[in-house]
């Protein structure tokens, strides 16, 4: 018998890996979402209330600016989320990744990302005209251009490298370390 102080559930084999990429991409987007006033990067927590439905509970997201009034104390009205982020491990099943997208596009989040967090791999989403998501490859070079935060570009190797602050920071330009 356990005690009332003892944690009774298992944890995934990939627990830490997905609370460590969690806390990376918050840093990541809010960089860019505090550097420009974008709005509010929210880590795990945050509760997405669809018009219709059951609560979303993504890893991270993003809310811009104009839509601050519609973020609560208890959840985040669905139609205020521009970015959602779940960081999940790549044994989900396609049904379950497909399931997650046509969720989060119904709530018209206009971009959506799955990172797997043992491999280091996104899918990195966007949606269309009529709210269906398209997986968005990275460009020639292998950098990402999201379509919620104009100055949000970056390599997806940094999905599995994960570097650090100030790196992220010089290679926008922000900081110089050398100077």
């Amino acid at each position: 018998m356990t005690s009332p102080t003892q944690t009774s559930f298992a944890l995934s084999p990939y627990a830490v890996l997905q609370a460590k990429l969690q806390a990376w991409v918050v840093t990541l987007l809010s960089i860019v979402a505090d550097a420009y006033e974008y709005g509010a990067v929210i880590g795990k927590g945050a509760v997405i209330q669809p018009k219709d439905g059951e609560p979303l509970t993504p890893d991270v997201i993003f809310v811009p600016k104009e839509f601050a009034k519609r973020v609560h104390a208890g959840h985040i009205e669905g139609n205020a989320v521009a970015l959602a982020v779940d960081v999940v491990h790549s044994g989900i099943t396609q049904a379950e990744r497909k399931a997650l997208q046509q969720r989060y596009a119904s709530t018209q989040v206009l971009e959506y990302w799955q990172i797997d967090a043992d491999k280091g791999r996104a899918h990195l989403f966007q949606a269309s005209a009529n709210w269906h998501y398209d997986e968005i490859a990275p460009d020639k070079g292998g950098l990402h251009y999201s379509v919620v935060m104009e100055e949000l570009a970056f390599p997806v190797a940094w999905f599995k490298q994960l570097p650090d602050l100030w790196t992220m920071m010089e290679w926008w330009g922000m900081i110089s370390k050398d100077g």
